[in-house]
């Protein structure tokens, strides 16, 4: 399985130097699709199922560590994930109608541009929230559930504001699609850091929390940011809100202050791809950043007293990575990691390495 990704991983860090960063990055671009299509059938039945049972929310969950959002877009990898060992998954991020994302030309097509920065086990992406829709998200977590009756793999689902909507139109899409999810999926997700997408400068985190929570009778609802600028304040925030979790970090976009920390082997590409694309690092490199933000968080939690439940996300890769983390979050989610370790390693081996 995947013997042709294995050798294509050996070869990445060498490719990544040597060939033009623009071939190298339309190269992936191109192939990403269908390398998550192949990812589909990939798996007629479980390889693992590493057992570290936990619960969070009143959900019990088969072990601590799942994917993030972003991987499965809509639902249609939940078997993946599934046999794969993952302990739950993250469909989305998904919005009220469809999108495209962010589409460049690239040879004869357009595509999502996404690349990865194999030196520093990283990478880069401006997907700009591709999306079916909500509808159909939720369509195939239904199908999902009515397959396999998935015991102790919890299904949370991803959302975000649609980027072509603006004010009261884009909170409404954000209602709209939680409105939909509640009694359907098993936890939501609501993303308030796309680095991907256009945002206004906007103070009304909170009103938008309590509009959410107006609508989620017993659906535990976590909140994902890219940045935690004050703890105290964010889980004050959360609590009276009445969410359930927080999410720690998304993808992040300080070039200047990532870029010395990059392998120089993969600097070529990250400054093509970062001028010509932008988009969000994810992998090691934000490691740091978001291990700092779990543990401040984390410190905040205890010192209110706080039943804000914390997700760790960000730069895990390996087993010292979770053994680190759950000093601070009882879950985690990782998409960089997951995928450098599938193509570099036994497939069954993915979760109960980490697990």
């Amino acid at each position: 399985m995947l013997t042709i990704e294995k050798v294509e991983h050996i070869l990445r860090p060498y490719m990544a130097r040597t060939l033009s960063p623009k071939f190298f990055t339309e190269l992936y671009s191109t192939n990403r699709k269908g390398f998550l299509d192949k990812m589909k059938g990939l798996l007629d039945k479980p390889v693992a199922n590493p057992l570290r049972e936990t619960e969070v929310c009143g959900i019990k969950f088969r072990n601590d560590l799942g994917n993030a959002a972003g991987l499965d877009k809509d639902g249609s990898l939940l078997e993946f994930n599934y046999f794969l060992g993952a302990g739950f998954a993250i469909v989305g991020t998904v919005l009220d109608k469809p999108h495209t994302g962010n589409l460049f030309p690239m040879g004869k097509e357009q595509h999502n541009p996404w690349v990865p920065l194999p030196n520093s086990k990283s990478a880069l992406n401006s997907l700009g929230l591709p999306s079916l829709g909500v509808d159909k998200s939720l369509e195939n977590i239904e199908k999902f559930k009515q397959k396999h009756s998935p015991e102790n793999f919890p299904v949370g689902l991803s959302i975000m504001g649609h980027p072509a909507q603006e004010g009261e139109e884009k909170l409404n899409g954000i209602l709209t699609c939680v409105e939909k999810a509640v009694g359907k999926v098993d936890f939501i997700e609501i993303n308030e850091s796309c680095p991907n997408v256009a945002h206004k400068s906007d103070d009304g985190l909170a009103d938008r929390l309590n509009a959410i929570a107006k609508l989620k009778n017993d659906t535990p609802i976590f909140v994902k940011l890219g940045a935690l600028a004050d703890a105290d304040k964010t889980i004050e925030l959360l609590d009276n809100a009445k969410m359930d979790g927080l999410v720690l970090l998304n993808t992040q976009k300080d070039y200047d202050f990532y870029r010395p920390k990059l392998s120089n082997k993969d600097h070529k590409v990250f400054d093509y791809y970062t001028k010509a694309y932008q988009g969000g690092l994810s992998g090691e490199i934000i490691k740091e950043t978001s291990l700092d933000a779990a543990k401040r968080a984390s410190q905040a939690i205890k010192a209110k007293n706080s039943k804000v439940q914390l997700i760790h996300v960000g730069g895990i890769s390996n087993q010292a990575d979770v053994q680190e983390s759950r000093k601070y979050a009882p879950l985690r989610e990782w998409y960089t990691g997951m995928m450098d370790k599938m193509c570099s390693g036994p497939i069954n081996k993915v979760y109960s390495d980490l697990v």
